[in-house]
C-alpha cells in the first residue's frame, strides 16, 4: 500500500532526494499531461506527509470517502497513513507537482533546523488545512528546485536545494494562513458568459471585450483568478455540459457536439476523450 513513486516518463519527471543525502523530503514529482490519463488507484505514503501543488487543470482527489475537487492554483495535503486516490475520475489534463516528506517524531533536525524550529515547522504542517490555495510563489520556487537539482556539479547545490526546499515548505504554511480572494465581479461576468453560451465560437478577443480588458490582461487575470486559461475554460464546459447531456439516450453524439459548437463529431470525440479519459461512446454506456 505505502508508494513512493520514482519511475519517470516523457509526461513525468520526479526528483529523488535520498541518494542526495535527504532523510526529510524523499521525492519532488511533476507531470504534465497534454490528455487525461486512467485514475490514480488508492494508496498511502507509510508515515510520509504528501503536498501536491496542481499548477494548471482540475483533479478530483478521494480521501476516506470524501471527494475533494481542485483548480488550477491549489494545495491540497495528504496526512500520515491516509489512504487517497481519484476515485472514479482520470487523473486531468494539467501540470501537478507532488512532495513527499518524512516527518521524524524525535528532535532531530528537519532541513537542517534547530530542533525547537524543526518540531514547530513539523507541528505546522501536520495542522494543514486539506486544500487551499497557493501563493503565487510556490510556482517560481518548484522551477527554481527543479533547475538547481539539474547542475549536479554546481558548488553547495545541495545546501542550495535544501534553502528552497524550506523556502516552498514556509510558503505552503503562508498559503495556509492567507484568506481565499473570491472572483472578482470581471472574471465572474466572464465565467457566467462563457457558461450561457457555450454553442457559440467564443474567442478571447470576444471575451477581454465584454469586460474592458486587452486580450493578455484578460488571459493573465483569468489565469490567475480562475486556475486555467479561458480557452481550457471554455473547453471543459463544454465537456461538463456534454456528460450531462450524454445521459439522455434519445440525443445522438452528433446533435450533442453541434449542440456544443464544436465543428465535427470527430472532433468532439477527440476534446472529450482528451479531458476524460473515454469516447463519448464509452462514457454514455
Amino acid at each position: 500500500m505505502d508508494q513512493i513513486l520514482v519511475d519517470p516518463s516523457d509526461e513525468r519527471r520526479i526528483l529523488d532526494f535520498r541518494p542526495l543525502g535527504f532523510r526529510d523530503v524523499a521525492v519532488l514529482g511533476r507531470y504534465s499531461y497534454a490528455t487525461a490519463h486512467g485514475a490514480l488507484e488508492e494508496h498511502s505514503h507509510g508515515e510520509m506527509l504528501e503536498i501536491c501543488f496542481l499548477e494548471s487543470g482540475e483533479q478530483t482527489y478521494v480521501v476516506g470517502g470524501t471527494p475533494y475537487q481542485l483548480a488550477g492554483g491549489d494545495l491540497f495535503v495528504t496526512f500520515p497513513g491516509e489512504v487517497h486516490g481519484t476515485g472514479d475520475t482520470p487523473e486531468g489534463k494539467g501540470r501537478l507537482y507532488w512532495m513527499l516528506l518524512f516527518l521524524p517524531k524525535d528532535n532531530r533536525g528537519f532541513l537542517a533546523l534547530k530542533p525547537a524550529e524543526a518540531r514547530e515547522l513539523i507541528d505546522q504542517l501536520l495542522r494543514l488545512p486539506r486544500q487551499f490555495r497557493a501563493a503565487v510563489e510556490i510556482k517560481k520556487t518548484l522551477g527554481r528546485i527543479f533547475e538547481v537539482f539539474d547542475r549536479p556539479g554546481a558548488p553547495l547545490r545541495v545546501a542550495d536545494l535544501r534553502n528552497l526546499l524550506l523556502r516552498f515548505l514556509l510558503d505552503v504554511l503562508d498559503s495556509a494562513g492567507r484568506r481565499e480572494a473570491p472572483l472578482s465581479l470581471e472574471m465572474q461576468q466572464v465565467c457566467r458568459f462563457i457558461q450561457e453560451n457555450l454553442a457559440e465560437p467564443l474567442t478571447v478577443r470576444q471575451l477581454a471585450r465584454l469586460v474592458y480588458l486587452s486580450q493578455s490582461r484578460l488571459k493573465a487575470r483569468f489565469k490567475a483568478e480562475v486556475g486555467m486559461p479561458p480557452a481550457d475554460f471554455i473547453m471543459r464546459q463544454r465537456v461538463e455540459r456534454a456528460k450531462a447531456m450524454l445521459a439522455a439516450p434519445e440525443t445522438t453524439i452528433a446533435e450533442i457536439a453541434f449542440a456544443l459548437g464544436f465543428s465535427t463529431p470527430q472532433y468532439f470525440a477527440t476534446v472529450f476523450r482528451r479531458y476524460t479519459g473515454e469516447t463519448p461512446s464509452r462514457f454514455r454506456q
